[in-house]
Parts: structure tokens; sequence; C-alpha cells
């Protein structure tokens, strides 16, 4: 039980970090914006998997996988209107 909290946490933590990021870009929320908060969690997902024990490596290597792909599903998405 332990184990899988420690998981949520961790996730929880990269997305309010690159989400509290890009609330302080003052852009609207556009394509762009919802890509780059993709990027940004991929990245921080995989630093944070060169800084952590062995046991949670797994999943944040799993994470930085599937926000680059949810990043390239974004950007080949059509017809978006965010306004």
């Amino acid at each position: 039980m332990g184990y899988v909290l420690i998981n949520i946490f961790i996730l929880l933590l990269i997305i309010l970090f690159a989400e509290s990021l890009m609330y302080l870009i003052t852009i609207k929320n556009t394509k762009l914006k919802s890509i780059l908060t993709y990027i940004v969690m991929a990245v921080i997902a995989f630093i944070t998997s060169l800084h952590i024990p062995n046991d949670y490596k797994g999943l944040t290597k799993t994470l930085a996988t599937a926000y680059l792909i949810v990043t390239l599903v974004s950007l080949l998405e059509k017809n978006t209107d965010l306004d």
C-alpha cells in the first residue's frame, strides 16, 4: 500500500510543479501552452528518474514516455478550440 501511495505522490508532484510553472506564464490557453505543459511534465519526470531510488524509476520513466506520447497526439490533433 505504501508503494502505491508514494507512486501517486510522485505523479501528483510532477503535475503540480508543471502546472504551477504554466500558471506563471501569462499566455492564453492555447494549443501551444498545453503542449508545453506536457513537455515540461515529461522533462520533470525524466529528471526525477535520475535522482530517486531504483524502486520508483520505472514509474517516472513510464510517465515521461506517456507525457511525450500525449504531446505527440496533441500536436497531431486538428480543429481544437480552447478559447
